[in-house]
């Protein structure tokens, strides 16, 4: 038999070898792995991915329980209370998720936006109709801080942009931009009445995970500061006043502040805060979004949230 034979004939490895090693030490081989490292070990070993007699979890989800569990702080434990059977890998996922920056992971409209260079940063050219671009990280609890930083030209004297909270919803999937969207992408707007196809087909994607709460987009609109949304996508709702309501007036950053505990969504204009614009009704999950008509630039980062 010629050498390279020989490399071809070798035995594959026991795969009863991992039965006899100890879980200890099996548990620390597997707390190198990231949630989509362990999920993909549970799935092709019995042994990670399987229960053994008496033990609560597969040692897979052990391994994320465990990670969760020590490198967790308080704060971030408040932002990720667990879902009604969701893993321990699920949730392990969710905190690497909380962990890195924001970015804009669905962009709709009529082509308004520019092609993206920073993936938390758009552009849009002001012709045509509303686009719409959202945040594929969600929020499910706690404390979220975001600031938008808008830059339009000077001849613009106060641009025209929504930004606030939506559902973890596809703006796009199932949903034509013709037909159903007629060109405007605006979430903050919709209502059975006006574009009753969007209206059906965002409801139709309501899970568990929305909780109670009916509020499934809220906003700030830069133009005049009032709320707008806090709907449903059912009935109207009109724009309101709230004590300290500003417009940005040009170029500046605006901060918005969710607390999932007290239901509340803050308004902070150039570091200064403004006040509270909805005061209670927004629970289960949300992700942040702009919708921008002006001609301008919007970037979008998180930060630590303002006592």
């Amino acid at each position: 038999m010629r050498p390279r034979d020989s490399k071809r004939a070798r035995p594959l490895p026991d795969p009863t070898l991992l039965e006899a090693l100890d879980n200890d030490l099996l548990l620390r081989c597997a707390s190198y792995l990231d949630a989509d490292g362990l999920a993909r070990l549970g799935r092709a070993s019995a042994a990670f991915g399987t229960p053994q007699a008496g033990q609560q979890r597969s040692l897979a989800n052990e391994a994320a329980h465990q990670r969760f569990r020590q490198s967790a702080t308080d704060e971030e434990k408040r932002c990720l209370p667990k879902h009604d059977g969701e893993s321990d890998i699920g949730l392990y996922r969710a905190l690497e998720q909380l962990r890195e920056p924001l970015s804009f992971n669905e962009l709709s409209g009529y082509g308004l936006f520019s092609p993206q260079e920073n993936p938390a940063r758009v552009t849009h050219t002001g012709r045509g109709g509303w686009s719409t671009a959202v945040s594929g990280h969600v929020m499910r609890g706690g404390r979220h801080f975001v600031e938008f930083a808008i830059t339009v030209d000077e001849s613009i004297r106060s641009p025209f942009v929504y930004l606030g909270v939506i559902r973890p919803v596809s703006l796009t999937n199932g949903i034509d931009l013709e037909a159903d969207w007629r060109g405007s992408v605006d979430p903050a707007r919709v209502t059975s009445h006006n574009k009753h196809a969007v209206s059906e087909k965002l409801r139709s994607q309501r899970t568990s995970k929305w909780g109670d709460s009916d509020i499934h987009c809220c906003s700030y609109d830069s133009y005049d500061g009032y709320c707008t949304g806090g709907t449903d996508w059912d009935t109207k709702v009109p724009d309101y006043e709230w004590h300290g309501r500003e417009g940005l007036g040009g170029s500046g950053t605006i901060g918005l502040l969710l607390d999932l505990d007290e239901g509340s969504l803050s308004v902070f204009k150039n570091n200064c805060r403004l006040g509270v614009m909805k005061d209670g009704g927004l629970s289960g999950e949300y992700c942040w979004f702009v919708s921008v008509f002006s001609s301008c630039a919007v970037s979008m980062s998180k930060s630590r949230a303002p006592n």
